[in-house]
């Protein structure tokens, strides 16, 4: 009751509430969701040569498509240390602070 007589401005007075989809360790208190992670599903794919060339005939040394793929996704996510990178990163409400 404490947050939700504290966001009642912006909420307005309820009645009546469900929650849903969130995780509880019991059930005889209400428990409320303050952060949920997002999801983003992408398919990437990364291609850099049409066939098997050997470097000594082909073109030379052919970029690692993996390497590439790396490049991409650390333009979203630290792979060292999983932080989104802070051009994604969103303010938090004060009041939910």
């Amino acid at each position: 009751m404490y947050y939700l007589n504290k966001i009642a401005v912006e909420m307005g007075k309820s009645d009546f509430m469900i929650c849903m989809d969130s995780g509880c360790i019991d059930y005889n208190t209400l428990w409320a969701t303050t952060s949920l992670r997002g999801i983003a599903k992408v398919d990437l794919t990364v291609e850099v040569l049409k066939e098997s060339v050997h470097s000594g005939t082909g073109s030379g040394i052919a970029p690692d498509s993996f390497s590439i793929m790396r490049q991409i996704l650390d333009r979203l996510e630290d792979s060292k240390t999983s932080k989104v990178t802070e051009e994604l990163q969103v303010k938090i409400s004060d009041y939910r602070i």
